[in-house]
């Protein structure tokens, strides 16, 4: 069979014909064909494969797939779906060309690299870039050694920024090919923060890989590691994680670290900055000091060699005996320290920091500031700094029963101001109700006065119309013309006489409210000043909605509008009997005169006798209603009008409540983990006693 290459190039066709031959390969082709078919058993699947690749380079697709379709040996099969694969792919036809793609089956490593490689094209070519990333994925897993394959990977995983597999790609590629190019794409992610998505563990093998190839590069990648996890959330782990790798692959002794020991000083004074309890880095921490001395040079240990006799000190016994001895040789034989005034003020304002976060700072200030006018801190040798430090360190040591009383007083103080606004919040509740109940009272009088005043006074003036009836009126059409002056009459009455009055009423009625409100504004103010008092501060204001006056004149004039916006009422032309028998004679009998004096009377009797509290009813009941529903929203308004203070307390109350929690854990802290507080300040100690050994301080 054929080399592979000349499969995946499509040239197989090549070496089959007779290349000293000038005609067309398509020609050559079909007389082999030909030829060979005169054969008794010809054996036409070489060529007819090698056609098809022919065709397929002349872009005769379906010829192409004709040869390719054909029955063939088995050993041009799995080459020929491939190749029909592509056919379908250089016509656009994507889902097909993946179906033939899939349905390559074949033991061939070169023909599997190939289909997945034109799998992840086809993929891209779709914008399916999942699964462009796990063909190609699959493709460096199969054989990485593929023409190219890799550096595909690499550059389209840069492409698409995904990093995770890019940091993947170069992790494996740097083990298994231990080519420096590998383990500086890593060192060039790793710088760009692209490998703190990884835990720390996940590095080792190419650490330690590196490590033996070429211990400057190794530095150098993890540096790049060691930044890239300084501002996560897996930055101790990844000290951790370092420190046991290099306990457990020394670096050679002839090498001297240009690198590591500055990151090692650098997350040492991270590990006793206070932010860490002592419990969490007590072991790491002696790996830590053993590895650090051990990565320093011999010119350079004063830091490495004071932080393991000073935490010896502190920390007595759990340092190994030799790593003292070695610590104990190098201080002693180590060179002054010159930037000793600088490095002790930084850490001075490192304990500033912690108390302010504490709440001490403006103690703390208070109680170094005679320390502050004995000596000027521009020009303070490394002795005075030390003094002002373990002053300040000692204050702070005293303050923790401080704190705890101190705390125990915001809880207390919180506490009484608290009762005191639910009793602010119970009262608002019991002044709003006071204030609807009176209001709502009040209105109804004024309403039930109207309504009792109209149905008092309407049926008189309608009894007055009596004095229309004269003794020569037209009794055939007296009962329009007297319908008609009654209803004259009544909007006369309703307009001139009930409204005005209403309003006028309606008016002392808001000022009362007004007074009412006032009231209740003024009691809130009171309440308001009374807490601000006690919070040294203008916490709240408690300001009632006023509006709810201007929105009430504004209801009553519109209801007082439609109040005269009524129908005339049928009020002598109805059918009841009277009505029917004095409409009915005065038509019979309102021409004779003789019959005037008696329909004179009767109609002036029937008038001023009749029952008018229907019509009064019916004339009032419109406006009443109004009125009513009005009454029913002077609750809903009064609660609108103490809204507003009800949720500037209900606010406060949270916050108080919010500081009564926040005070509450503060103190169950310091009281069952003690070391949250006193941990910062033993480490203190600790980076204290370090100072004045880098300083030769006794």
């Amino acid at each position: 069979m054929s080399t592979e290459n000349e499969l995946i190039n499509k040239s197989y066709y090549q070496t089959i014909i007779d290349t000293n031959k000038e005609e067309h390969p398509i020609k050559i082709l079909g007389e082999m064909y030909k030829e060979e078919m005169q054969k008794e058993r010809p054996e036409l699947s070489a060529i007819r494969f090698a056609q098809g690749e022919v065709y397929f380079l002349n872009h005769d697709y379906e010829a192409a797939i004709y040869k390719w379709q054909y029955p063939l040996d088995e050993q041009f099969i799995s080459w020929a779906q491939k190749n029909i694969a592509d056919t379908h792919m250089e016509m656009g036809l994507l889902e097909h060309a993946e179906k033939f793609y899939m349905e390559v089956q074949t033991e061939s490593v070169k023909l599997k690299s190939e289909v997945l490689l034109q799998l992840f094209s086809l993929y891209i070519q779709q914008g399916q870039h999942e699964k462009s990333v796990n063909s190609l994925k699959k493709a460096v897993k199969l054989n990485p050694d593929y023409t190219n394959v890799t550096e595909i990977a690499q550059t389209y995983f840069e492409d698409i920024k995904d990093w995770d597999n890019a940091v993947e790609l170069a992790v494996n590629e740097a083990i298994r090919t231990e080519s420096l190019s590998w383990f500086e794409i890593l060192e060039g992610y790793a710088r760009q923060g692209f490998t703190s998505n990884f835990e720390p563990n996940y590095f080792n093998e190419v650490l330690v890989t590196l490590l033996h190839i070429d211990p400057y590069r190794f530095e150098s990648l993890t540096e790049g590691l060691w930044n890239s996890y300084k501002q996560s959330d897996v930055y101790v782990p990844w000290l951790e994680a370092i420190n046991q790798l290099l306990l457990n692959h020394r670096m050679e002794a002839s090498y001297i670290c240009k690198k590591l020991p500055n990151l090692f000083e650098e997350s040492y004074f991270y590990l006793i900055s206070g932010g860490l309890l002592i419990e969490d880095i007590s072991n790491l921490v002696k790996n830590h000091l053993t590895n650090w001395i051990e990565l320093s040079s011999v010119s350079d240990t004063l830091a490495s060699s004071t932080a393991i006799l000073a935490w010896e000190e502190i920390f007595p016994t759990e340092l190994a005996a030799t790593l003292i001895h070695e610590a104990e040789h190098h201080f002693e034989n180590s060179t002054p320290n010159h930037n000793g005034r600088r490095e002790g003020m930084k850490f001075f304002d490192s304990i500033k920091s912690w108390a302010e976060k504490e709440g001490l700072l403006e103690d703390l200030s208070e109680y170094i500031k005679p320390m502050l006018d004995e000596f000027n801190m521009d020009v303070a040798s490394p002795s005075r700094i030390r003094n002002l430090i373990k002053a300040a360190i000692e204050f702070m040591l005293e303050q923790k029963v401080e704190l705890e009383n101190v705390i125990l007083e915001e809880i207390n103080w919180n506490e009484e101001v608290l009762t005191e606004l639910h009793d602010i919040q119970s009262l608002l509740g019991k002044m709003e109700k006071e204030k609807a109940t009176i209001m709502a009272d009040s209105f109804r009088k004024l309403k039930n006065s109207v309504s009792n005043n109209v149905k008092k006074e309407l049926p008189k003036i309608l009894r007055n119309c009596s004095e229309l009836v004269k003794e020569d009126s037209d009794f055939s059409k007296l009962h329009i013309v007297l319908n008609e002056e009654m209803n004259k009459r009544i909007a006369d009455y309703m307009e001139n006489d009930v409204l005005i009055k209403f309003k006028q009423n309606f008016e002392e009625w808001i000022e009362d409210c007004e007074r009412e409100f006032q009231d209740s504004q003024n009691r809130c103010t009171e309440l308001a000043k009374s807490m601000n008092q006690q919070f040294h501060e203008e916490k709240m204001v408690l300001s009632g909605d006023f509006k709810v006056l201007d929105d009430w004149k504004r209801d009553i004039e519109r209801i007082s509008r439609g109040a005269l916006r009524f129908d005339k009422v049928n009020i002598l032309l109805r059918n009841n009997p009277s009505q029917l028998l004095l409409k009915g004679v005065g038509k019979v009998l309102g021409s004779i005169s003789k019959n005037k004096d008696m329909l004179h009377s009767r109609y002036k009797n029937y008038i001023e006798n009749a029952d008018y509290s229907e019509i009064a009813g019916e004339i009032i009941h419109s406006f009443i209603q109004q009125l009513e529903l009005f009454e029913e929203s002077i609750k809903w308004d009064v609660n609108r009008f103490i809204s507003n203070p009800q949720t500037e307390l209900h606010s406060l109350i949270e916050e108080v409540q919010v500081d009564i929690e926040k005070h509450n854990d503060s103190l169950n802290r310091l009281r069952e983990k003690p070391e949250i507080y006193r941990d910062p300040l033993t480490l203190f100690e600790l980076k204290l006693r370090q100072y004045e050994l880098m300083n030769r301080i006794s």
